[in-house]
């Protein structure tokens, strides 16, 4: 689920409520999302897979993630956690997402409201969904969702876009030109960014060119969070910190997110902040 949000409070910018405003082709057609990043290796499942290993006492027996796209990490942690569950935004995720995996209950909802009424052993939400939530208000809520659903002990794993990467490393790029060539869809596409270093704000424009087809544009703005932002958000919301890193082998860096691998077409990768917190 990706979201942008309301009552934005970072200095420099008056509070406003706005609806979501993000458009995408991958997200109207679902089934191009995983041909666009198709993570064979699934690194993103075998680092949740790491931090149960690291930080709780047993494999869990649930799993919550928050804006579950199309739901393939589930997917993967559904043969071994049995309680899957997964919440999207979009009715187009959550659809297709029913339909590749049958044996997973999913949701449509707002990461920033959604209510449950259950807690689970493991809470994820990945895809950078948190930077969707613009502004404190959105934050919070978002946080507010994840303790919701979160008892005592329960794993707490997010991976919201670094800020140092783009303020202080080598993250920002204005133009990024991708290229998808699958059997299933050959596209190529030129991703324009602006940065607010004020607000720490990213802002996304992604043009894809389909032969044959007329040119589709993407938009999203992305609140980009810096590791101790992300410490303030969660601790009063009753989450300890157990480890921030800014790669999925949880080496410890100094977190400015230095890029070692090429810009895939959403101009994110290495950029990510992956954050690890227990349920106090």
């Amino acid at each position: 689920m990706e979201i942008i949000g309301a009552n934005d409070q970072v200095p420099g910018r008056e509070a406003t409520v706005t609806t979501p405003a993000f458009r995408s082709l991958l997200y109207r057609e679902p089934r191009l999302y995983d041909l666009v990043f198709p993570e064979a290796d699934e690194s993103i499942s075998r680092m949740v897979y790491t931090a149960i290993d690291r930080w709780l006492p047993a494999m869990p027996r649930s799993i919550l993630d928050l804006g579950c796209g199309t739901g393939r990490h589930l997917g993967v942690l559904a043969k071994t956690i049995p309680g899957c569950c997964g919440v999207d935004l979009l009715e187009s995720n959550v659809a297709y997402a029913k339909a590749g995996h049958p044996g997973i209950t999913f949701h449509v909802g707002d990461m920033r409201t959604v209510r449950l009424g259950r807690t689970f052993d493991l809470v994820t939400c990945l895809g950078n969904a948190l930077s969707y939530a613009l502004g404190d208000d959105d934050l919070n809520g978002t946080i507010g969702t994840f303790a919701a659903h979160a008892h005592a002990g329960t794993l707490l794993v997010v991976d919201p876009l670094n800020a140092r990467a783009y303020l202080e490393g080598d993250g920002f790029q204005e133009q990024v030109e991708g290229r998808v060539d699958t059997p299933g869809f050959k596209a190529t596409s030129v991703s324009v960014h602006q940065l607010d270093r004020q607000a720490r704000v990213l802002k996304r424009t992604r043009t894809w060119h389909v032969i044959g087809q007329a040119d589709e544009e993407d938009y999203a703005e992305y609140q980009l969070l810096l590791p101790e932002e992300v410490q303030r958000l969660l601790e009063p919301a009753g989450f300890e910190i157990l480890g921030m890193y800014d790669n999925r082998e949880l080496q410890p860096t100094d977190l400015t997110g230095r890029i070692t691998t090429e810009a895939d077409v959403s101009a994110m990768r290495g950029r990510k902040l992956y954050v690890f917190a227990r349920r106090r």
